[in-house]
Formats: C-alpha cells, structure tokens, sequence
C-alpha cells in the first residue's frame, strides 16, 4: 500500500506556505528470473515436472526451479500432469528426445533400469514405443492392449515403415508389464507373447556365389522389358550387392539426392545402423 507523506514547499515570503502531496515510490529491486507462471507454462509446455530438465529448458538454476516448485500447490501439479495425459502427442513430444520427457515414458525407463538391462536394450525399447506413438499419434498413456494387438496383427500381413514386428511386440510386452502390471499370460492371449520368429536372424550370414549372381543377372535380362529403363533393372542388383545397400533404403532415395561426378553417379541414401544419417555411394 502507497504511503501518502505531507512535507512543506518553501516559496517566497510574500506567497502562503502550501502543502503538496507526494507519493512514495515503491523501491524497484531486482526483477525476478522465473515467474510461478513461468514455470507453470513450462510444465504445460514439456509435460515433465523434472528440476533438471526444466531449469535446462528454461536456462535457470535447478535450486530457482525447486524454490518455485515449493510455492506451487501439489494438486495444481496433478492436474496439470493429468490434463497432458489425456490429450494427443503435442509437436515436440514426435522428436525422440521430447518424447523421453512424458511422465509415463519416464516411469518405463526407470523400470527398465531397475531391471538392470542393458543400455542397449532399454534404448530399444524405448524407441520402439517412440516409434510406435508417432504412428499412431497417440499420447502413450492412452495405448490399449486392444490396439497395441492390432497393430502387430497388421505387421504380421504388411510392413509398416519404422516398424520392426519382433521389435515392436517385445517393447509393447515390457511396457504393459512394467508399467501396468499386465500378466504376461492376458498379453500372450492378445497376441502379444515373448516367442522369438524361428526365421529372425538365419540368413544373416548367407552368401550368394559367384554362379548364381550370374544366373539371376542372365534369368533378369529375359524377363524385363527393353525399354529406356533396362539399364536401370540391369544396373540395381549390382549396386545393391556391392555397396551392401538395403532394397528398402534404395528405394526411399530422393531423385534430389543423386549427383553425377564426372562419368560416376553418386547418390545419398539413409541405411539403418551406423549410415542411419545417410551415406553416399
């Protein structure tokens, strides 16, 4: 409350003495580095109630985040938490590192750890859920056993880009377990089982000799048309073969992509494992 102080203004002799009101400024001190309503925007915002992770995206101190934190009401934080629960993937939880960030994919990864698994495998499944929520832009905590099953059965009769069947089933598996408490033998039930694919894995080191390359070459020339794009079918499975390229990753390559450099054409394409981030060939 303003402080109303009366003090006398001196004029000349001749004049009356008059009083002047004068308000009392307020001392301005150092403005505030994060408001409550900052910080309660933040929370909204990256769906996470973490100290560390908000005082890194607000670029404040963890302590300014925790002295904040303790003048918020709990339930104010519930419900904020349960509100972005209820809702769709917002656009920054479809990056991988903003999907880390939802409460309930957090919950898993601590399981996970507690498991003591390896760093590998929790990055597994982790990313498997990732990919998962982004297909079906859903929120994870509104997945269901029922559409988790529909999901694998549609893997089962066609690919899905992104989506590794075995992969995918083990991760759905450890989440309803870990995180819901699901008895593996209800997810085994829905299709969801811990059996691992007979076939995964058994033409891995697989190799074709030096005869039948040049059969199939030889039974690949009589059956394609010879048009304009002969050489192209004729050119394909050398390239696959020699750079060791994936059909799938070949086929995804962007016209954009290829460069010609001097009799050579060169061409960009994004390969899983190590060339995850392109490479040319």
């Amino acid at each position: 409350m303003q402080q109303i102080k009366t003090i006398q203004i001196l004029e000349p002799q001749t004049q009356i003495p008059l009083e002047k009101p004068i308000l009392k400024e307020k001392r301005i001190g150092r403005p505030q580095s994060l408001s409550i309503e900052d910080l309660l925007n933040a929370i909204r915002l990256y769906a996470t109630t973490s100290e560390t992770e908000l005082a890194k995206r607000l670029n404040v101190s963890r302590q300014t985040i925790y002295r904040k934190m303790s003048l918020i009401p709990k339930e104010n934080i519930t419900q904020i938490m349960h509100d972005l629960s209820q809702t769709e993937l917002k656009p920054y939880q479809l990056g991988y590192e903003g999907f880390l960030t939802i409460p309930e994919v957090q919950q898993f990864q601590k399981a996970l750890e507690r498991r003591q698994v390896s760093k590998k495998y929790r990055n597994e499944q982790l990313r498997a859920m990732w990919r998962l929520c982004v297909y079906l832009q859903r929120h994870p905590s509104k997945l269901t056993i029922e559409q988790c099953a529909d999901i694998l059965t549609t893997l089962r009769q066609k690919k899905i880009p992104n989506l590794n069947f075995y992969a995918l089933k083990r991760a759905i598996r450890s989440w309803f377990q870990n995180l819901h408490g699901i008895n593996g033998e209800i997810l085994t039930s829905k299709g969801i089982d811990a059996s691992i694919p007979n076939q995964l894995g058994i033409r891995a080191f697989d190799r074709l000799t030096r005869k039948q390359r040049h059969d199939f070459i030889k039974a690949l020339k009589q059956i394609i048309p010879k048009d304009s794009y002969f050489d192209a079918w004729i050119s394909l499975p050398y390239f696959l073969y020699y750079t060791g390229t994936r059909i799938e990753a070949s086929l995804k390559a962007q016209i954009e992509d290829i460069e010609k450099h001097g009799k050579y054409w060169v061409i960009k394409v994004i390969d899983k494992g190590k060339h995850k981030n392109g490479r040319k060939l």
